[in-house]
């Protein structure tokens, strides 16, 4: 037998044809949808990508290769005069595919070789064809004809290293997006990534069920006696367009984009993990969608906690390969591909028959706007559909789509209902404690800080003062506190019945279905003040005379290293006119339109940086770095996982039976259970507290931080002293 894998124990023939298999279930479900619009013979595009899959893997009956597997397997080695080192397998596999049987034109060779001898994105040195000429004389041709009969592939009969000189012998004779060979190449590349990936993981390549998202969220509108409003009638009716849409808050922007995504594969994006939650379980138990995926850092944690919805291992593992209809994300596990990183053309090849939704886009900094714009060209230029969804755009993103040529529908759905009065606080929030805490007595009052130890400093201020239930919700605590915390808060929020604070920072901004009666906040930036706004108030009108949102413009934290300086003094001045005053929907969106107009931004860093980080993402040079690099360039986080000393003592246990397991899966189970347990600080905490941080003994890449941790506040990471906070907090 020749064997593609060891574990767990396949041979080159059964990988194969699962791979046919999961050819055929991919042209059935999205053939038209993947070679719509494209000037590509579509039959002899899949009769390509057969015979890729057929023969990507023939180079594994390399006996060096069979050694490795027959090792492993615990059997006898074969001779051999050559080394597994000296050559790779899908280097070699392009030698058996008989080219005259099969009329490959000059070009087709070129596009079927580099496809297989790409996919496996290695550190490729130039291969000797002298050496290849020797495999296939001394280890090739003796086992020709046991080859062809054990993995029923006719092959080459006088098999050749002439297929090198279609390969190249460096990046630069790689096909590239000069070729008018690009967009197939991608295509056949990435399509046979996603094949080999998800047969591998023993899974179908895709979902292939008929049932349509549109469909459902319409019935579940009409059902209750509702009808489609402007932004969802608009959605529907543009199915087959880009679209770029404001609206207002509560206006029903995600039943919009389930509509746009028709029954399309479809990714759904926002800028904060606990938001895509929050939206993959509207969609999973509201609406009632089955076909749906969750995809970031912490989605296998989240959905094991979520027992209810009966997802599992392999719902996750359909996710990270691509095979749900619906896959709601962060961008950070899309749009790496801008950087053309080894094996980009995976992402890339599924984006070309996909629509992708983004929503909340002023919420990510420029740098990372400038990627998700360049990811937006890139798709349209591949045949994929966008849809943007915001509460607020800077002008210059809707500029430099039409500078791209991008075709798209624009249009604005505001609400006319008045819903927010504020107050500008020329002092420091700690200040008005007294305020907060008499509003929470009788009302659901919300309070958000720029910084997590602002956070912290006013629950310990209002701790000392009585307030009455009161809590605290940020990104420093363990993470089976903070989801704990997530649900908290969302069930507070429903219920009207009951009162107190729940004191946050800017996690809270995006899509959290939550609705207060009061807001207290520090200044921030206007497209973030806004979304703050968007959780007082969500979908009433507000009619008393005194403000519902209280704006505290003193002593502001995180500016310049959360909010750049200069944005945030504009939008002071912006917002002076309005103390005082009812703020209606149309005039947050023109302020911010003005705010990121070129004329208001020039000579800012953050035109720099927008405008720097276009320039340098249309020069990125093919192949330059791997998807890890890419995704933390795209995160544009540096952070690192700790557990506080206090849970590492308390489950001290739980280390030493991970230590003493033997079993893979359960050994991971048990990780998985230590992970939430875990929080996260960045670099520079870490260099700054690295006195208090000593190595862990059992799992190395997570370090104990000798810092008090309370359920209450989370992570402290300054000395005690500083906070004076009161002892029953601790």
């Amino acid at each position: 037998m020749y064997y593609a894998k060891s574990k767990p124990e396949q041979s080159i023939k059964e990988h194969t044809n699962e791979l046919l298999n999961n050819l055929e279930i991919l042209k059935d479900t999205y053939g038209e949808q993947i070679l719509e619009g494209r000037n590509i013979e579509k039959e002899r595009f899949w009769e390509l990508l057969r015979i890729i899959c057929m023969y990507h893997d023939l180079g594994k009956t390399f006996t060096p290769f069979q050694n490795k597997i027959r090792k492993k397997l615990g059997l006898s080695m074969l001779p051999t005069n050559f080394s597994y080192e000296s050559v790779k397998h899908e280097e070699l596999s392009p030698l058996f595919i008989p080219t005259e049987k099969f009329n490959l034109t000059k070009e087709e060779k070129k596009l079927v070789y580099q496809t297989i001898y790409y996919h496996h994105e290695r550190e490729k040195t130039v291969v000797n064809n002298l050496l290849v000429e020797q495999i296939i004389k001394e280890d090739i041709m003796p086992q020709l004809e046991q080859i062809e009969q054990e993995t029923g592939i006719e092959i080459e009969k006088c098999p050749k290293a002439m297929y090198l000189g279609k390969i190249g012998s460096g990046k630069r004779d790689r096909i590239s997006e000069k070729d008018s060979l690009y967009e197939q190449y991608c295509l056949l590349k990435g399509l046979l990534h996603r094949l080999d990936h998800s047969s591998s993981a023993k899974i179908e390549v895709e979902d292939n069920t008929k049932e349509e998202i549109a469909e459902l969220v319409e019935n579940s509108i009409t059902q209750k006696g509702y009808q489609l409003r402007d932004i969802q009638e608009f959605s529907k009716q543009n199915q087959e367009n880009n679209l770029l849409v404001i609206g207002s808050t509560g206006i029903g922007k995600t039943e919009a984009a389930l509509l746009w995504s028709k029954n399309n594969k479809t990714f759904f994006t926002l800028p904060i993990r606990i938001s895509i939650n929050a939206i993959f379980e509207r969609i999973h138990q509201e609406i009632g969608y089955q076909h749906i995926g969750l995809l970031h850092s912490t989605a296998q944690d989240y959905l094991q906690e979520k027992e209810e919805f009966e997802l599992n291992t392999e719902s996750y593992v359909q996710s990270k390969n691509l095979a749900q209809k619906i896959t709601t994300c962060t961008i950070d596990q899309i749009f790496p591909f801008v950087f053309k990183y080894k094996g980009y053309e995976k992402m890339y090849a599924t984006l070309a028959y996909s629509k992708i939704i983004i929503d909340e886009i002023q919420a990510y900094s420029p740098e990372i706007v400038a990627i998700i714009l360049k990811g937006l060209q890139m798709i349209h230029q591949i045949g994929g559909k966008f849809m943007v969804m915001t509460a607020t755009l800077p002008r210059i993103y809707k500029e430099e789509l039409e500078k791209m040529g991008i075709e798209f529908q624009y249009n604005e759905f505001i609400k006319d209902i008045k819903r927010h009065k504020i107050q500008l606080q020329e002092k420091n929030i700690i200040e008005d404690v007294e305020n907060i805490k008499e509003k929470g007595k009788t009302n659901q009052v919300l309070v958000i800080c720029n910084t997590i130890n602002k956070a912290i400093e006013l629950y310990g201020k209002l701790k000392e003062i009585n307030c009455e239930n009161i809590h605290v919700l940020h990104s420093r605590f363990i993470l089976e506190d903070r989801n704990e915390k997530e649900e908290q808060i969302k069930e507070f929020s429903k219920n009207k019945k009951e009162f107190g604070v729940w004191i946050t920072t800017q996690i809270v901004e995006a899509s959290l279905d939550i609705d207060f009666d009061y807001l207290y906040t520090e200044m921030s930036t206007l497209d973030s003040i806004f979304q703050r706004f968007g959780r007082c108030y969500r979908n009433r009108e507000y009619t008393k005379e005194e403000p519902n949102i209280f704006i505290y413009t003193k002593e502001v934290t995180g500016i310049k290293y959360i909010y750049d300086e200069e944005i945030y003094h504009k939008s002071m001045e912006l917002l002076k006119p309005y103390n005082e005053k009812l703020i209606e929907e149309r005039e947050k969106i023109k302020l911010v339109d003005q705010l990121y107009s070129r004329e208001m931004l020039k000579g800012t860093k953050f035109l720099s940086h927008f405008e720097s980080g276009m320039d340098i993402l249309n020069n990125i040079v093919d192949y330059d770095t791997n998807k890890r690099e890419a995704q933390k360039l795209l995160r544009n986080i540096d952070n690192i996982t700790v557990i506080p000393k206090k849970i590492y003592d308390e489950n001290l246990d739980l280390f030493k039976l991970y230590e003493n397991e033997k079993q893979c899966k359960e050994k991971f189970r048990i990780k998985t259970k230590i992970k939430k347990l875990t929080t996260s600080i960045t670099s520079s905490q870490h260099q700054r507290l690295r006195e208090y941080i000593s190595p862990n003994p059992y799992i190395e890449e997570i370090p104990v931080v000798d810092l008090k941790y309370n359920k209450e506040i989370g992570l402290l990471l300054e000395k005690d002293e500083e906070y004076e906070l009161d002892a029953r907090i601790m």
